[in-house]
């Protein structure tokens, strides 16, 4: 936390001899594999994803249960694709571009759930800031990813800067103007030498970052229903970003005496489960060395409401469901995600902290 950063106060609750805070739960959805995972698998690293992101919020629970690798997620050996489909808002037939995917595992992971042969309707653009040389150098399986990604038609492209894509982007892709379901940049961050991340000393640097990606995003992303998708750390310092408000802010402020007004509106939030994402690995930049995101959301953003009303969208169904407009919202939608509350909560934290620790269960199996 900054030297001139306060301590947000949180909302606390007792249950039974237990005092916690609540996470900050505004705009803040999980799909339902995660909190069945949670409570019907009774899997403690599910339960952290969505009730206890941060241990040092919720000293009761950490030292009642502590948390276990997310590799001992039951569904963490599951290799059956086919039942994983249409996850946080991809589904089959749309256009997306990701930007910024190191090892393109990400990419992968939305073409092996969308793209099942060369033929399948819609497209996928994945492009790195990095060249394709360094990126060989750097993670030692990267040429099986972009054997599989040709495999199943993805368009890999390499030096591409999410900032600039306007003159980055090869021209022979021929990409019409806002043509694009989605525009997706997992956990932005500078360049940083040595594989280093992006914190507090880098925090007005990566800010303008994502408002000048952002501002790019008004070209390419499809008019009415198109979102733009930010994975993003949600504990300290990254939760200083305000993600939500400051991607919405004019990158040019001093320079710009107009003050250009983003078109686009935060949407809300969506609880990160890489089991449903497979065989996406998140990684440091420029470093095969993954890194710890149990606390992690997937924030949305889209066109503002005035821009959406009306559109006929049949692939761009919204990610997050829209209060109050069912014609907005699929079944699929309604049925996949649901809203995190202080109930929900409340039952993940009592059914696990009646269950004891995974050491504890342990025994009890025996």
């Amino acid at each position: 936390m900054g030297k001139n950063q306060k301590k947000r106060s949180r909302p606390v609750a007792t249950i039974g001899e237990y005092e916690h805070p609540y996470r900050n739960i505004s705009n803040l959805y999980a799909y339902r594999q995660t909190l069945e995972c949670s409570t019907r698998n009774l899997c403690i690293p599910c339960s952290y994803k969505i009730a206890c992101f941060d241990i040092a919020l919720d000293s009761s629970f950490t030292q009642k249960v502590p948390n276990i690798r997310p590799e001992m997620c039951p569904r963490a050996s599951n290799t059956n694709i086919d039942k994983v489909k249409q996850s946080y808002g991809y589904k089959v037939g749309m256009n997306i571009l990701t930007v910024g995917d190191g090892d393109f595992s990400f990419s992968l992971a939305l073409a092996r759930m969308l793209h099942k042969d060369k033929n399948q309707q819609g497209r996928i653009i994945a492009t790195s800031y990095e060249s394709k040389e360094t990126l060989l150098k750097v993670y030692p399986n990267i040429q099986s990813t972009m054997s599989e990604l040709d495999e199943l038609n993805v368009q890999v492209c390499y030096n591409v800067d999410a900032t600039n894509l306007t003159e980055s982007l090869p021209k022979d892709l021929e990409i019409s103007a806002n043509s694009f379901d989605r525009v997706v940049w997992n956990f932005p961050c500078s360049n940083e030498p040595k594989g280093q991340d992006g914190q507090n000393q880098e925090m007005d640097k990566n800010k303008r970052l994502v408002q000048m990606f952002v501002k790019q995003c008004e070209l390419y992303l499809k008019k009415n229903c198109g979102e733009i998708h930010f994975m993003h750390k949600t504990k300290p310092p990254y939760d200083q970003w305000t993600l939500e408000e400051m991607a919405l802010q004019n990158p040019d402020e001093d320079k710009d005496p107009k003050n250009h007004k983003s078109p686009f509106e935060f949407k809300g939030r969506i609880v990160f489960d890489r089991c449903l994402l497979k065989p996406y690995v998140p990684r440091k930049a420029l470093d095969k060395k993954s890194f710890p995101c149990h606390d992690a959301c997937m924030f949305v953003f889209g066109w503002e409401s005035s821009e959406s009303e009306n559109s006929n969208c049949d692939i761009s169904n919204p990610t997050i469901p829209v209060e109050d407009n069912d014609e907005a919202n699929d079944d699929e939608t309604r049925a996949q995600v649901v809203p995190v509350t202080k109930d929900l909560i409340d039952e993940i934290r009592s059914l696990h902290m009646s269950l004891g620790s995974y050491k504890e269960r342990k025994k009890r199996k025996r």
